[in-house]
């Protein structure tokens, strides 16, 4: 006779199927990963007597209601059969929030952790929920909002309101988890509103801060919220959640630090480790093997984990992390900016700053920004910022000593004419880009402005006035090799006389190209061409049948036109059919999204 395998032996085999993790329950968002629920796992209960023994409460101890079919069939269940009531101990509610929620928390009365969301979809009903409150009493509440959420405002003033009376009363309630801040339709911080009856709560040992870095970023000022929930005498313990331990905004630590009532209920590691840090002496020997390696480490989301590093790692890692700065949302913007406010001695290590999303506080960001960054060696966008001339002028005069690369930044127009030795000022500038329809003088007496622009190599041009070609017809700029025409209607003969010959690469819009110009540039290696239209295209074919021999010019790049496929390929085909390469010996390849024609070899 086969001996029975114990029911150890089984739980350890089934807790991996059926048990939900406590980050899975408490996570602010459920992941793809699976979680149990009632009807696919229940199917473990039907392979023997000591299978169902085991997996019952395992199946039962976390119960995470992700529709209303879910909470359809635990309530079946708890109606036909009471005593699995008694071992549900956790309960994520997802959906379900009406009269089966009432049925469900009269039955689980051992209840010890629920998870509730201020959030409802419409057509929900949560009067169920609002009922069950007062039949239970939790040790763990976690509150949840999305205010992106479609959700209808009475449910979620009622169901506030029930938590509010009901917070006071529960007696073992010791956890509560913060929602994170958001403004709500009562026109109060959902936090404001639990600060009240959380003071008051008998039992309550630890709040839990939300994930949200933004709810963590106090700006030097201790909230509200936070001052009168703190008067609890019970209250043993403020932490952030798990993962907000890698997003702590500097502020936040120091701000604790402000009351010895909030610092000894704040856990003392998040302020530094414990152990102490070794730095390698291999990496301190090789300093440049050390920068490759922190510039591996060079992004936003890693900057946001800086304050939970060592004291030695992170006053290593800090001018590696801020050297460039990415501003990809507004939000990060402010982050940065009070980041700056907080800490002034963070600007002496920005190197690079890119603007990729901005709104009308951006400008006022920069100015903080400009007035704490001692040296700047890019200042880009994406291309939708627009500058304002004085702080143009005002960035050259801070910056230019240093700045090597300026793009992507439209400039408004001066209402004045401008001296041209503002390029003067830019001295290391290698990457380029103008766009402003600023009028210039176009003499130039000084010695120092002719040969401004000196390390020029890449020049960018969408907008422009007449005067500022004529200006840099008459500096040397030595480095240039590269020039990017996007403006049209502004004669650029005298600049492609001037420069031309130093140029390897143009790129030039359709309406720009002409065969006067083309000539200037003999010495081009690779010809890139915008049309936009077939009436373009053939422009530029017009073009191409008039240069004078270009003995180095190695592809022609022609972007693409937006027209159907069909229709491109057979002007395409056109094109290289009437194609000439006579006063083109060297070239090798004509490049477009549809085709790479190659000379044949």
């Amino acid at each position: 006779m086969r001996r029975p395998i114990p029911d150890e032996i089984i739980h350890e085999i089934l807790s991996p199927a059926l048990s939900v993790s406590d980050d899975t329950f408490s996570a602010r968002f459920l992941n793809s990963a699976p979680v149990p629920c009632l009807e696919s796992s229940s199917a473990i209960l039907l392979v023997c007597k000591a299978w169902l023994r085991v997996a019952t409460p395992l199946l039962y101890h976390t119960v995470i209601l992700g529709s209303k079919g879910q909470a359809q069939a635990l309530s079946v269940a708890l109606r036909s059969n009471q005593d699995l009531g008694r071992l549900v101990k956790k309960l994520r509610v997802e959906s379900g929030y009406g009269t089966l929620m009432h049925k469900i928390l009269q039955a689980t009365k051992n209840l010890t952790d629920i998870f509730i969301p201020l959030e409802f979809d419409k057509g929900e009903n949560a009067c169920g929920l609002c009922r069950g409150l007062q039949l239970i009493d939790p040790v763990r509440v976690i509150i949840t909002y999305d205010p992106f959420k479609a959700t209808t405002p009475k449910l979620v003033r009622d169901l506030v309101g029930v938590l509010i009376e009901y917070i006071p009363k529960w007696k073992n309630l010791a956890i509560f988890e913060m929602p994170h801040e958001s403004t709500d339709d009562i026109d109060s911080s959902h936090n404001e509103t639990f600060a009240l009856p959380l003071k008051v709560a008998p039992n309550l040992r630890t709040l839990v801060l939300s994930w949200n870095q933004r709810d963590l970023f106090w700006e030097g000022a201790i909230p509200p919220y936070i001052s009168r929930i703190i008067r609890n005498p019970s209250l043993q313990e403020i932490r952030p959640k798990a993962r907000s331990r890698k997003v702590l905004a500097p502020d936040f630590l120091e701000t604790v630090q402000q009351s010895a009532k909030l610092q000894a209920l704040v856990d003392p590691n998040l302020f530094g480790p414990t152990r102490a840090f070794v730095y390698p002496s291999q990496l301190a020997a090789k300093p440049t093997v050390a920068d490759a390696i922190w510039d591996h480490s060079d992004d936003n989301s890693e900057r946001d984990e800086m304050p939970t590093l060592c004291g030695p790692l992170l006053r290593l890692g800090t001018p590696h992390f801020y050297k460039n700065i990415y501003i990809t949302t507004c939000e990060s913007m402010r982050l940065f900016t009070r980041r700056l406010l907080l800490q002034p001695s963070l600007g002496a290590h920005v190197r690079r700053l890119f603007i990729c999303r901005h709104d009308e506080k951006t400008l006022n960001d920069l100015q903080n920004i400009f007035s704490r960054v001692p040296r700047m060696a890019e200042f880009s966008s994406a291309g939708t910022l627009i500058l304002p001339w004085p702080m143009f002028d005002e960035l050259t005069h801070r910056y230019g000593p240093y700045l090597d690369s300026f793009r992507g930044v439209t400039v408004t127009r001066c209402p004045h004419r401008v001296d041209p030795t503002i390029f003067y000022r830019l001295s290391k500038i290698q990457d380029f880009t103008w766009k402003s329809d600023t009028e210039f003088h176009t003499t130039i007496n000084s010695f120092a402005a002719r040969n401004a622009l000196d390390n020029l190599k890449e020049l960018t041009v969408s907008l422009a006035h007449p005067s500022f070609f004529a200006v840099l017809s008459q500096m040397h700029l030595p480095s240039l090799s590269t020039v990017v025409l996007c403006t049209v209607g502004v004669d650029t003969r005298l600049f492609f006389k001037k420069h031309g010959k130093k140029l390897s690469k143009l790129f030039v819009g359709a309406l720009a190209f002409d065969v006067g110009l083309f000539n200037f540039c003999p010495n081009v290696k690779v010809l890139d061409v915008c049309t936009a239209s077939e009436d373009k295209l053939s422009l530029l074919q017009a073009v191409l049948k008039r240069c004078e021999t270009h003995g180095f010019l190695e592809r022609i790049v022609i972007e693409p036109i937006p027209s159907d496929r069909e229709g491109q390929s057979e002007l395409l085909e056109d094109f290289l059919f009437e194609f000439d390469r006579t006063p083109f010996p060297a070239l090798q390849e004509v490049q477009h999204s549809l085709f790479d024609w190659r000379v044949p070899t």
